[in-house]
């Protein structure tokens, strides 16, 4: 029997995507060395560079925040050829940040399932960010009192698809994996991990991708109806 439904939080629950895609768009008006490239183009690469600088230097402090924003514009005009000073990188950084905030939005259906899951389970929230970063986000989508628990990266010390970080999740819901469903939109982080840890997993695939392995989870392409989420958890030979 299902007990907790634990979430990811970036590309789940909010639209990470959209106001990163906004925040890119300000740049690329701004800076006509991008011109040469489509937004998607620029989108990837972004991207790209965010997740390594993010990965291995913000998550565990060796870069704060600012400069790890800083340090992927950097990577952007390089990447075309240009060589430029911090202050100019600060400059792009800020101006991304600026229409990134102005675009923040929840995803489709995060709001009614959050309210659909509550009133069943403990509901927690598993995401790889800095705790005040995401604080700030279930706060401006006004998502905090349908949340139990949220465990960040930094919190744990060890990032997704990490199980300690699941584990700790776990131990701080005192719910047990066998009990427990992670819903995600990252196969390699959110679904391998939590499958790893022991836990049910729904794939929340936005870009309707082939499933990589349907005995590991289950499949949704977006949270819009959530009572056919929730009926998932009833489905014959789910998971372990």
């Amino acid at each position: 029997m299902i007990k907790t439904v634990v979430f990811d939080l970036d590309d789940t629950l909010f639209d990470h995507r959209h106001a990163s895609r906004e925040g890119l768009r300000a740049v690329w008006k701004r800076y006509t060395c991008f011109h040469e490239m489509t937004l998607e183009d620029l989108e990837k690469e972004h991207s790209e560079i965010l997740e390594q600088i993010h990965f291995s230097h913000v998550l565990f402090g060796k870069m704060t925040i600012d400069e790890a924003r800083a340090e992927r514009f950097k990577f952007l005009f390089l990447n075309r050829g240009i060589e430029i000073d911090f202050n100019t990188a600060e400059n792009a950084a800020q101006i991304y940040r600026l229409a990134y905030l102005k675009n923040r939005k929840r995803s489709e259906g995060a709001m009614e399932i959050l309210k659909l899951m509550k009133k069943d389970f403990k509901v927690g929230i598993i995401t790889n960010n800095l705790i005040s970063e995401q604080e700030e986000k279930l706060d401006h989508l006004e998502l905090r009192k349908y949340i139990d628990l949220m465990i960040t990266s930094e919190e744990a010390r060890v990032a997704k698809p990490d199980v300690q970080i699941f584990n700790l999740a776990l131990t701080k819901l005192g719910a047990r994996p066998q009990e427990t469903v992670m819903i995600g939109d990252s196969w390699e982080h959110d679904i391998m991990g939590a499958y790893n840890a022991g836990m049910k997993c729904i794939w929340l695939n936005h870009h309707k991708t082939e499933c990589p392995d349907t005995k590991i989870a289950l499949e949704v392409r977006t949270l819009k109806n959530p009572e056919y989420v929730r009926s998932l958890f009833s489905t014959p030979g789910f998971i372990k």
